[in-house]
């Protein structure tokens, strides 16, 4: 039912009602045609903002991120798996194959639903794919534009002015080419179906915006308080269809992963940029004012985790639990569109990963709000709920938001608060101790989650080496004479890093992203792996490192034994790759020692030529031992949880590998004599790619504090 039939106001004589005192006919005629002619200059200049800033520069280059979603729909078309692209140096590598985009790439923590939009486009090159894509999202804009016109009062002309009002996240969505303007077209239909009557309609749209980002999702809340049994059966429907549709199209093993490992981390709230105060979320203020990180949050107001889980807890609580205590049951009530309003700023500030362009969908609060309250005769609440979302949208100077940088989160939450007061439930006080009662439970199970997850956060600070100025995650170390090789992702690709004892900085210059390395403490070359279209792996001297690699090879993810007489390494064709080895010291060709049967991820290799490599599905990966002389396979027995990167010590006694457990890798060592194993680190993050400095020293690549996958090294030394 429509709010606008179901408001009583009498409109025969709105007008006269409307009139200022000395109203004269011409007078009111001339002012409504200089407001007009006002909002018409407005609306041109927001428009022409919108093409400058956002639409034209987005029409000419590439940008991420929509080389991330064309990237991975161009991999499923050729015919590979998807189910290594969560991880940041696989999903580079492709894209250095297929020659997509000209800087960095990465899939994480997109849903493999969020793929199913553009897979038409993949046929096309990136360029012309992402021009077609911001010429279909100019049709969603106006088709938004034009149901918020079916399901509101409000005119062309001020439906217009009020999204293109919404200049940072219109701006950001289309000079990258992101998905929030289909999201809005999906939920302003829902919100339609909705006011028509049409339950199920409304439940699947919104689950299709979920498919595309998760916190659309969060509006199943209301759906079930308000018991609108339609509407949830038509959001199971539609989750569940296009989660088999998903299934279908990519595959088991990619989604296994997403629920395995990205979901269960997403919680994190720290996937980019986890103590930036412009991303405009609770999580992330909380994190800044609470959790100390050398690094990038080394001075917070109070070094606290159990205030960060305090404050945490009580957001996630009060935020939602303000929702349900405001909404009136009855689903004919006038107040449905209020709701509405009010549970879209809701799924913004519970989000974990919030951008500048996720604010677009609070066009249709926007447009509900000011539509609602203006005829309502609710003028000047109408008009601060419109100012407060334009503090959400416009650009704001750098000295503004650099003394006061919560202005836009202050700004939404402001506005989901104003907009619960205009609704004010009538719940009699029995229902409100139920609701205490209720609130009071949640807000102690998420204490007690939060302090899980941010128990030993700290464990490994003191063991972290420096990484350089500009570099975003460092990974996949390895020994070299007098120091350390890595790999470091900064603003233009990737390359490889050399820091000496002195923790002095040397960079290996190369041409194009420089993947992994391999070295050894007593092994005076460094073998680097150049992406491109077909990977190859070269040997650098280290006595020279100005002069030009050496003996390549067809081949990937490089490990070197510890007297550097081996090298181990992947040669992938057609998505299926296979483990090969070969001797440093003499010219004999690689010989393949894994065949793709086994469907190999990474090796290790000792100084006999002995392998260790993590085999089998991404899901749930196994190591195997391969004995050199003989050929046998011998898998390692006692791994009940899922296990990678394993490495061999020195000596050959131990081994070094990460463990999944509850969806977060662990660094692990086993004496292979005995089977024993020690569990070296406990926080809920990533403890990856470890190697050995020596028999008593592992380095390692850790993302604890940082963002998932944003890892530093780390250096640890074993106990007795």
């Amino acid at each position: 039912m429509s709010v606008a039939k179901t408001t009583a106001v009498d409109t025969s004589d709105h007008n006269s009602l409307t009139r200022p005192p000395g109203w004269h006919p011409a007078v009111g005629t001339r002012q409504s045609r200089f407001l007009r002619t006002g909002e018409w200059v407005l609306l041109v200049c927001l428009i022409t903002l919108f093409l400058q800033g956002g639409f034209l520069p987005g029409w000419r280059a590439l940008r991420s991120e929509f080389p991330n979603y064309y990237l991975a729909s161009l991999v499923h078309r050729s015919g590979d798996s998807l189910e290594r692209s969560y991880e940041w140096t696989w999903f580079q590598r492709e894209n250095d194959k297929l020659g997509v985009y000209q800087g960095l790439v990465s899939f994480a923590p997109n849903p493999p639903s969020s793929l199913l939009p553009l897979l038409p486009l993949a046929s096309l090159p990136p360029l012309a794919a992402k021009r077609v894509w911001l010429s279909v999202n100019v049709i969603f804009l106006i088709a938004s534009l034009w149901i918020l016109s079916r399901a509101t009062t409000l005119g062309w002309r001020r439906l217009a002015l009020i999204a293109f009002t919404c200049i940072i996240p219109l701006r950001v969505t289309f000079l990258y080419g992101r998905y929030y303007v289909l999201i809005l077209l999906l939920i302003s239909a829902a919100y339609y179906s909705a006011h028509c009557g049409r339950a199920l309609t409304s439940g699947l749209l919104l689950s299709a915006a979920a498919a595309l980002k998760l916190f659309p999702g969060l509006f199943l809340l209301l759906l079930l308080w308000k018991k609108d049994r339609r509407a949830v059966a038509g959001f199971v429907i539609g989750a569940v269809s296009f989660l088999m549709t998903s299934l279908f199209i990519f595959g088991l093993e990619v989604h296994r992963l997403f629920f395995d490992e990205v979901l269960s981390q997403i919680g994190r709230g720290d996937w980019l940029g986890p103590y930036e105060l412009s991303r405009n979320t609770f999580i992330t203020l909380w994190s800044h004012l609470f959790l100390i990180e050398p690094e990038l949050n080394p001075s917070p107001f109070i070094d606290s985790p159990t205030l960060y889980a305090v404050a945490q807890a009580a957001t996630v609580t009060l935020l939602p639990f303000a929702l349900l205590i405001s909404v009136d049951r009855d689903n004919h009530a006038p107040s449905r569109a209020l709701e509405w309003a009010a549970a879209i700023p809701l799924t913004l500030l519970l989000s974990t990963t919030t951008g500048a362009d996720h604010a677009c969908v609070l066009i249709v609060s926007a447009v509900i709000c000011f539509d609602t309250l203006f005829r309502s005769d609710q003028k000047a609440r109408a008009l601060t709920l419109l100012l407060l979302c334009a503090a959400v949208w416009v650009p704001i100077p750098g000295r503004v938001l650099g003394a006061f940088p919560l202005v836009r989160l202050l700004a939404l939450s402001a506005f989901y608060l104003l907009t619960l007061h205009t609704l004010r439930g009538k719940q009699n006080s029995a229902m409100r101790s139920r609701w205490l009662a209720a609130a009071t439970v949640c807000f102690a199970l998420l204490v007690t989650l939060n302090l899980r997850t941010v128990r030993n956060r700290s464990e490994d600070f003191d063991r972290r080496l420096p990484m350089s100025a500009d570099s975003y995650r460092a990974s996949g170390p390895s020994p070299i004479p007098g120091g350390l090789a890595f790999v470091e992702m900064h603003p233009h690709g990737y390359r490889a890093e050399i820091l000496n004892h002195a923790r002095d900085f040397d960079d290996v210059p190369f041409p194009g992203d420089v993947l992994a390395v391999a070295g050894a403490e007593d092994h005076a070359g460094l073998y680097l792996e150049l992406a491109g279209r077909q990977p190859l792996i070269a040997r650098l001297p280290l006595e020279r490192r100005d002069a030009a690699p050496q003996d390549f090879i067809a081949g990937q993810e490089p490990v070197l034994s510890s007297n550097g007489e081996w090298l181990a390494f992947i040669r992938e064709e057609h998505g299926r790759s296979a483990l090969w080895l070969v001797p440093t010291n003499s010219t004999s060709d690689p010989q393949m020692v894994l065949p793709e049967s086994y469907h190999p991820i990474e090796a290790t290799v000792s100084g006999q030529g002995d392998l260790v490599a993590a085999v089998g599905k991404m899901s749930h990966p196994r190591l195997l031992l391969i004995r050199r002389a003989t050929g046998a396979v011998e898998p390692l027995r006692g791994y009940v949880n899922p296990a990678r990167y394993p490495a061999i010590s020195p000596d050959g006694k131990r081994l070094a590998f990460s463990q999944r457990e509850y969806g977060f890798w662990h660094l692990m060592v086993r004496n292979l004599s005995t089977g024993s194993e020690q569990k070296l680190t406990h926080a809920e993050c990533n403890a990856t790619t470890p190697s050995w400095q020596n028999v008593k020293t592992l380095l390692y690549a850790t993302d604890c504090g940082r963002g998932v996958g944003l890892s530093v090294v780390a250096r640890m030394v074993l106990p007795e």
